[in-house]
């Protein structure tokens, strides 16, 4: 038993090797190069039901929010298979507690039916995020856009004899990492607001669950994730 739990922790170690971010702390992705990120889920307009002048100012507004930005943001649109498991099992729960035989079999053909029709349509959902980084050192984003800096990076990704340090390094500085992210945060909000855009930080369980299935895309809804502190040693 001891020598498997030794076998997984050794995985668990040549796996964070590769990640490019450290830990995750009060809900921010710390990075290995000492820098933030912060996820944001947010809310959808359904533009095309708009009338001409609203879809005018929709654009004007977000066109706004682009130019007004003074610092690098990732906007992400991630498309994953319809769960309708929930729905399903409320459906069975009530079909078991119909008294009327004639109902209760036409809800269970109507199960079967959202069954297949998911399957064979292949129903997906659309949920969009925007990453806002933060970093003390201004100009490292064009740094590691280069090319040296690909190389750089990769050559720190397998060599993690300085991770110890790096990470009580940004333990030190997370105070000014959080306050300097999070008034990025809150620009973004409030801009996002003039469109009718709601954005929400996701919390440190959806982030655990967003950066397994992002880099694990095999992981499906279907899949249980433990979030819990003592499972990840990324977390703290």
């Amino acid at each position: 038993m001891a020598v498997k739990q030794k076998k997984t922790s050794h995985w668990d170690a040549s796996t964070q090797r590769h990640l490019p971010f450290s830990q995750i702390r009060e809900n921010i992705i710390l990075m290995k190069d000492s820098s933030a990120r912060i996820v944001m889920r947010c809310s959808t307009v359904n533009f095309l039901l708009k009338s001409t002048e609203e879809q005018d100012a929709i654009i004007m507004s977000f066109q706004r929010f682009l130019n007004a930005l003074d610092f690098p943001v990732q906007i992400m649109v991630r498309s994953s298979k319809l769960d309708i498991d929930g729905y399903l099992n409320s459906l069975k729960e009530k079909a078991v507690a119909q008294k009327n035989s004639l109902l209760q079999n036409q809800t269970y053909e109507y199960i079967e039916y959202l069954k297949k029709l998911v399957e064979v349509a292949q129903i997906m959902k659309k949920e969009f995020y925007i990453v806002v980084p933060f970093d003390e050192v201004e100009d490292r984003s064009v740094k590691d856009s280069s090319i040296v800096g690909m190389f750089r990076n990769f050559w720190q990704s397998i060599n993690n004899s300085n991770d110890l340090l790096k990470v009580k390094s940004q333990i030190r500085n997370f105070g000014n990492t959080k306050k300097g992210v999070f008034q990025r945060v809150n620009s973004v909000k409030t801009s996002l607001e003039n469109i009718w855009i709601r954005a929400t930080e996701l919390d440190k369980s959806e982030l655990v669950k967003f950066l397994s299935e992002y880099y694990n895309p095999s992981l499906n809804n279907y899949t249980p994730l433990k979030t819990d502190a003592e499972s990840y040693n990324l977390i703290n």
